[in-house]
């Protein structure tokens, strides 16, 4: 039979959200009997195989695969490509599902403007569990727009998932995931770079789960070793695409990013932060401050690490932790305050409320929540960018936060850069809300001294400050 459309779902372990997944391709517009499904259960030990072997009874445009052993969601998606019959392949993660006229909508879209390689817009999905916002570094498109040199929109280099595209059989050739964590990352810089005419679609709907088991949401130490490699996989692209170096670039600053801050927001053991940046320093290439510049000019919202990515090079990684997270925090302040607000989507960048201010040691900011109905929560972050003491003063109910002590004590103290406050009460009939709060950034000494009370944020160490663990402050004898 001749299908419009392949879609490639990998399964591990799914069984509370397959179903669902699966009757989002059922019930599209397009027609099931148009579309090939080819779901490759990678060895899942609960009832997943069950479920998806009904499917495959009752629909005769599903195709099972059952791997032998776990190999992951990128060989599994590698096994499916083999058995696609159509000119057009997509994917679907297990947890999440698409909206009833993507694939019609989309096809049509192709069809029209002959484009080999579209990309749809995606939504987060949480269901009733939402905690934080997730980070994905591609923006929803706010317009049908055809593009023909992808140069001329260098913000879609950061479009690194695969499953919000749908590609013509002429891109199959570069839809080779590797192993491990991160494998979409050069897929779909392949695909974009050697695409003829990419088409941004507003009108198809991808919903994205936010998954607490999932990769982005569980950020370890070995996610930084991963993306590293990813780093270094995407720097290695220039070799075959020169004339896309700095496009790579862009990719690669913001992913270095990432990894500076997480290195600077958690508390890992000094051994593994000093593990990670050798590791980010072996993978790099020499960046310029044009580079910096260029993508500062792109993403003006990102903190301001451009200097910490310029020395990663110039420093040994003892120097560079000791300058950039222990003793340099000052210059890392982004004077913004945000309240992200709850009114039924959870915490997410689309419904925040900003405000750029001067920090001062007493603060009084007024939000604005006219635009938002049924709230139930409100997240209030008053900056990021550097540890501080900070205290609400005026009545607010707050449920939570992520200081180092307890929301009940006098004021609150945060070792990490992304400090927040959760607001828990019914808002609905406020059209605004004043926040009052003093704030203090905390000095070398003040970080020096709280390290020595932590032992979750010493590496070995009781009682001495983490500085003792960089050599060059070992007086010699």
């Amino acid at each position: 039979m001749s299908y419009k459309l392949s879609v490639i779902i990998p399964v591990f372990n799914a069984e509370d959200y397959i179903k669902e997944c699966l009757d989002s391709v059922v019930d599209q517009s397009l027609g099931i009997d148009n579309i090939e499904v080819i779901i490759v259960n990678d060895n899942s030990c609960d009832s997943t195989l069950d479920i998806i072997s009904q499917y495959a009874d009752k629909y005769p445009s599903f195709k099972l695969i059952s791997n032998k052993s776990n190999l992951g969601p990128g060989e599994s998606r590698n096994m499916a490509l083999k058995e696609v019959s159509s000119d057009y392949v997509t994917y679907l993660d297990a947890d999440d599902f698409i909206s009833q006229n993507a694939y019609e909508d989309a096809l049509s879209k192709i069809n029209e403007f002959n484009a080999d390689l579209l990309i749809y817009n995606w939504e987060t999905y949480t269901g009733s569990d939402y905690v934080e916002p997730i980070n994905i570094h591609q923006q929803n498109t706010l317009e049908n727009k055809l593009i023909t040199d992808i140069k001329q929109n260098p913000k879609l280099f950061l479009s690194t998932a695969p499953w919000n595209k749908i590609y013509h059989r002429s891109l199959f050739k570069y839809l080779k995931f590797s192993k491990g964590f991160y494998e979409d990352n050069i897929v779909a810089i392949l695909a974009l770079i050697n695409a003829k005419r990419i088409f941004l679609s507003k009108d198809s709907i991808y919903y994205y789960r936010k998954n607490s088991d999932s990769t982005t949401e569980n950020i370890t130490v070995d996610s930084s070793i991963h993306l590293s490699n990813s780093i270094k996989e995407i720097f290695d692209l220039r070799y075959e695409y020169p004339e896309f170096l700095n496009y790579l670039k862009l990719l690669n600053i913001n992913f270095i990013y990432d990894i500076l801050f997480w290195i600077y927001y958690y508390n890992w053991t000094l051994a593994d932060e000093l593990k990670i940046i050798n590791k980010l320093k072996s993978v790099i290439i020499p960046l310029k401050k044009e580079d910096i510049d260029r993508f500062k000019q792109l993403f003006p919202d990102k903190l301001s690490y451009g200097e910490d990515i310029l020395d990663l090079n110039n420093y040994d990684a003892e120097t560079f932790l000791a300058k950039y997270k222990y003793f340099n925090r000052l210059n890392k302040v982004n004077s913004q305050a945000s309240l992200y607000v709850d009114a039924g989507n959870g915490f997410n960048e689309s419904d925040k409320v900003a405000i750029d201010y001067s920090p001062l040691k007493k603060n009084n900011l007024e939000f604005s929540l006219e635009k938002f109905d049924n709230i139930s929560k409100l997240r209030f972050d008053p900056l990021e960018g550097s540890f501080v003491k900070c205290r609400i003063t005026n009545n607010l109910p707050i449920s939570d936060a992520n200081c180092d002590n307890s929301v009940d004590d006098d004021c609150q103290i945060f070792t990490n850069l992304d400090p927040y406050y959760v607001l828990d009460a019914d808002f609905s009939d406020i059209s605004s809300i004043q926040i009052n709060f003093d704030l203090e950034i905390l000095t070398n000494d003040d970080i020096a001294n709280l390290f020595r009370q932590k032992d979750n944020i010493i590496n070995d160490l009781q009682v001495k400050p983490k500085k003792r663990k960089f050599s060059f402050f070992n007086k010699k004898e």
